[in-house]
């Protein structure tokens, strides 16, 4: 093989290597641990909560404390995002709540709750230590 094909051949495998590393999700810690969360109300004002998550290959289970109450909650995480439901049981009434979150780095979230019948609202994440 003469050197201008070497060249080229191996300037082509880098390329390949280089494309499927920014392709391939990048792989988070462990979201398991009690994460403080506060949510941006509409009103303007805040609702501050606590998620306690475990995480288990890509699937996570836990509990949601707030002032509404507490309610169990899963979901799954893909690459660097979280997308999980809950349902809080407002007087008799289950109002639920989907959420997706993209992870900033191993200990701080943000994104956004899509509560039914009350629109979108974006929350912030931050691990406890």
């Amino acid at each position: 093989m003469s050197l201008s094909r070497r060249f080229f051949a191996s300037l082509s495998l880098v390329a390949v290597v280089a494309s499927v590393a920014s392709a391939a999700p990048r792989i988070l810690a462990d979201l398991t641990g009690k994460w403080n969360v506060t949510v941006a109300t509409p009103d303007g004002g805040t609702q501050p909560s606590v998620m306690t998550l475990t995480q288990k290959g890509d699937s996570i289970s836990g509990t949601l404390e707030s002032q509404l109450g507490s309610a169990p909650m899963a979901g799954v995480v893909q690459g660097d995002t979280v997308k999980f439901a809950f349902q809080l049981d407002m007087g008799g009434q289950q109002l639920v709540i989907n959420g997706v979150g993209a992870m900033k780095d191993k200990d701080n979230m943000n994104g956004a709750l899509d509560v039914a019948g009350m629109g979108t609202m974006p929350f912030t994440a931050v691990r406890q230590p």
